[in-house]
C-alpha cells in the first residue's frame, strides 16, 4: 500500500481561500497501477467550472423566484392599501372594488394559485388506515415549483461529458457533481426549516409553505449525497475492490466521516417518513434535530479534512441555524424573564369537550396581530419541545398568577394590534396525544379544574393578511380553529368602530362537533357581541355537526345563528357573493377536509367578483 497523492486538476480550481490548501486527506491506496486510481480521489475528472456553473444557475433560480415573489406580493399590497384608502369607513365607494378588472389573473388563481394538484384534496390527510398517514398533497402552484427545481438538480447531475470513453471519469464527474449540488442544496434546506426564517416577513409566505420545500430540499439532498457515495464506491472497488473500501475508510477522515454523515442522512430520510413523523411527533423532532447536527458536523469534517472548496456552504448553513438559535433564545428570555416580575407564570384551566384555556401573564409586554400564532413551552409537561397555537385573545391587565377570566365591559383592557401592548395572552389547546393530553388530564385532576405552573412563549409569528381593506369579510372556522378568527373579528370590529376599516360586512362560520366546545371562545365572544354597532356588521353561523338533540341547536339572536349538521361553504360562499359590499376576503382555519371544501367554494366563484382566499395550516 501507498498513500495517495493528490493529481493535478484538468480543470483549474478557483483561488482557496484563506487557510485552504489543495485537496487532500485521501488515505492509502491499495493497488496504484489500475486505470480506476486516478478517478477515486480527489478532483481527478471532475469539471469544477461547470460545477459551479450549474451552482450558479441554481442560486440564481432561487434569487428569480424571490424576485417574483415580491413582485407579486408588493403589487398585492399595494392594491390592498389602495383599496382600503379609497373605501375606508364607507360602503358606497366600493362598488368599483366588487369586480375582476381583467379576465387573466381571476383564471390563474382558480387554475393555479388556489388550486389543489387534482379537484379538491389538497390539506386532507391521506389516510391509509385510522392510524397510519402520510400525509398531505401540495397543491398546484406548490407541485409546479418542485417539478421544476427536481428537474433542474437532475438535469444539472446529467450535464457531463458523455463523449468520454473513460467510464471512470465520466464516473468521477458525477461524484463531483452530486457532491457540489448537494453541499449547496444544505443551505436551502437549512433556511427554509428555520421558524425566524427571514424571507417570512420579506415575502410573507407562511411558514408551512417554507416547510414543505424544506421537505422536498432534504429529499434532494439525501438523493445527491446517496449518489456522491455510490460513484465514490464504483471507482474505488474497480481501483482496489471492497478491500479498497476499507482502506479508505480506516485511513481516511475525510472519507470516515463522510460516510458517517451518508448514513446518518439516510437514517434521517427513513424516519422522517410521513407515518412515522405523525405517530410520534414529539420524539421524531427532538431526535430530528439531533441527527441533523451529527450529519453536518460529519459533512463539515468530510470537506473540512479534504480541503474541497464546497466547505463555506456548510459554514454558511450553520451559521444560519446558530444565528436562528441565538435569536430565538434571546427572544424567549427577553418576553418571559425579567428582574421585576420573574417568568411568566400560566394558568391552564380545563374545558368541556376535551379542552383547555391556557393564559400566560407575560413577564414583559408584548407586541401582537390578529392571526398571528405563537410556540409555547410547559416543560413542567413537555420538557424539551414546543408546540405552535394561534392566539385566541391578548390584552393588557394585572400580572396575576391566579388569572380568573371574567366577563369584562367591551372594549376594557382590551390593546388594540399593534397600537399597544399585552400582558396576557390567551389560548385554546385541544386535548390530542401527548402534551395536550398531559396538560388536559392534569387540569381536569386539579381542584376546580385550574392549575398554576411556569412557561414562555416564542413569537409572534404569522399575522400577515390584513383583512381591513375588504368590504365583506367571511372567516370560516373548523374546531379549535376558532381561535385563529376570533382576534380578526375583534380587530375588524374596533376599526370599523373608529371609523378606519373598509369592512362593512362580517360573517364568521364556525362548525364546532357539540354544544359544549361553545365554551371553548364564549367569554370573549360575549364581549364582541356586546360591542356598539356589532349588529350593523356581524354575524355568526354556527353549525354543530354532532348534537345530542336538535333542540339544543337553538339560536338567541338574529343575527347569531345555530343549524345542526354539517356546513356547506359552497351555499354560503355564493349567497355572500351576491350580497357582497366591495372585494372579499375568505379565511379559513380548521381541519383539511373542512379547508379543501372552502378552498373549492372561492374557486368556484373566483372569477365572478374580486374575492381572495387566504389558509391558515399547521401541517407538518
Amino acid at each position: 500500500m501507498a498513500p495517495r497523492v493528490a493529481q493535478p486538476e484538468p480543470y483549474p480550481l478557483p483561488e482557496p481561500l484563506p487557510g485552504q490548501g489543495p485537496v487532500g486527506g485521501f488515505g492509502e491506496l491499495l493497488n496504484y497501477t489500475t486505470a480506476a486510481e486516478p478517478y477515486s480521489h480527489g478532483l481527478v475528472g471532475v469539471n469544477q467550472d461547470d460545477n459551479y456553473l450549474f451552482i450558479n444557475i441554481l442560486l440564481a433560480s432561487f434569487l428569480g423566484l424571490l424576485a417574483v415573489t415580491l413582485g407579486y406580493r408588493w403589487a398585492q399590497m399595494a392594491n390592498a392599501h389602495l383599496r382600503h384608502l379609497m373605501t375606508m369607513g364607507r360602503w358606497e365607494d366600493q362598488r368599483y372594488w366588487m369586480y375582476n378588472r381583467s379576465h387573466f389573473w381571476p383564471r390563474i388563481k382558480r387554475s393555479l394559485l388556489y388550486a389543489p394538484l387534482g379537484k379538491v384534496r389538497h390539506n386532507k390527510e391521506i389516510q391509509l388506515s385510522k392510524a397510519i398517514s402520510i400525509g398531505t398533497l401540495p397543491s398546484r402552484f406548490h407541485m409546479l415549483l418542485l417539478v421544476l427545481y427536481f428537474a433542474s438538480n437532475f438535469s444539472y447531475c446529467l450535464a457531463l461529458d458523455w463523449r468520454n470513453e473513460n467510464s471512470y471519469s465520466v464516473v468521477a464527474e458525477l461524484r463531483g457533481r452530486t457532491g457540489a449540488l448537494a453541499a449547496f442544496n444544505i443551505i436551502p434546506t437549512i433556511l427554509f426549516a428555520l421558524r425566524n426564517n427571514p424571507l417570512i416577513p420579506i415575502t410573507r409566505v407562511s411558514y408551512d409553505t417554507f416547510n414543505l420545500l424544506h421537505r422536498w430540499c432534504a429529499r434532494m439532498f439525501v438523493f445527491l449525497a446517496a449518489i456522491h457515495t455510490i460513484c465514490w464506491a464504483v471507482n474505488s472497488i474497480s481501483a482496489g475492490g471492497m478491500y479498497q473500501i476499507h482502506i479508505d475508510l480506516t485511513t481516511s477522515f475525510s472519507y470516515k466521516w463522510g460516510m458517517v454523515a451518508t448514513c446518518l442522512f439516510g437514517t434521517i430520510f427513513l424516519t422522517a417518513f410521513s407515518p412515522l413523523r405523525h405517530a410520534f411527533y414529539e420524539v421524531f423532532l427532538n431526535s430530528h434535530r439531533l441527527l441533523v447536527l451529527l450529519a453536518l458536523i460529519g459533512v463539515y469534517l468530510h470537506l473540512d479534512y479534504a480541503n474541497l472548496p464546497q466547505l463555506p456552504y456548510i459554514q454558511l448553513a450553520f451559521a444560519f441555524w446558530a444565528a436562528e438559535w441565538a435569536w430565538r433564545v434571546l427572544r424567549v428570555l427577553y418576553h418571559n424573564v425579567s428582574r421585576q416580575h420573574g417568568m411568566t407564570r400560566v394558568n391552564v384551566e380545563a374545558l368541556p369537550s376535551e379542552a383547555c384555556r391556557v393564559t400566560f401573564n407575560l413577564a414583559r409586554p408584548w407586541r401582537w396581530q390578529p392571526g398571528c400564532h405563537v410556540h409555547a413551552y410547559l416543560p413542567t409537561f413537555a420538557l424539551w419541545s414546543s408546540h405552535p397555537f394561534s392566539i385566541a385573545w391578548a390584552e393588557s391587565g394585572p400580572r396575576n398568577p391566579s388569572l380568573d377570566i371574567t366577563h369584562r365591559k367591551e372594549g376594557a383592557n382590551i390593546a388594540l394590534p399593534r397600537d399597544a401592548a399585552v400582558t396576557t395572552v390567551s389560548l385554546i389547546m385541544r386535548a390530542r396525544t401527548g402534551m395536550t393530553r398531559t396538560l388536559y388530564n392534569a387540569a381536569c385532576a386539579a381542584p376546580n379544574g385550574t392549575i398554576t405552573t411556569w412557561g414562555a412563549i416564542e413569537g409572534p409569528y404569522g399575522g400577515h393578511e390584513s383583512m381591513a381593506s375588504y368590504g365583506t369579510v367571511v372567516l370560516f372556522a373548523g374546531g379549535v380553529g376558532i381561535t385563529h378568527c376570533v382576534g380578526y373579528v375583534h380587530h375588524l370590529m374596533l376599526q370599523y368602530q373608529a371609523g378606519t376599516a373598509s369592512t362593512q360586512r362580517i360573517l364568521l362560520v364556525w362548525s364546532v362537533p357539540n354544544t359544549e366546545a361553545l365554551e371553548w371562545v364564549r367569554v370573549w365572544m360575549d364581549q364582541i357581541l356586546r360591542m356598539e354597532g356589532r349588529r350593523d356588521i356581524l354575524r355568526i353561523q354556527l353549525f354543530v355537526t354532532k348534537p345530542r338533540h336538535r333542540g339544543e341547536v337553538i339560536s338567541n339572536t338574529g343575527s347569531v345563528q345555530m343549524f345542526p349538521g354539517r356546513c356547506n361553504p359552497q351555499t354560503i360562499i355564493e349567497k355572500e357573493m351576491q350580497e357582497r359590499i366591495g372585494a372579499m376576503g375568505v379565511q379559513v382555519c380548521g381541519p383539511g377536509a373542512f379547508a379543501d371544501s372552502v378552498r373549492a367554494a372561492v374557486r368556484a366563484v373566483v372569477e365572478q367578483g374580486a374575492v381572495d382566499f387566504i389558509e391558515e395550516a399547521f401541517t407538518y
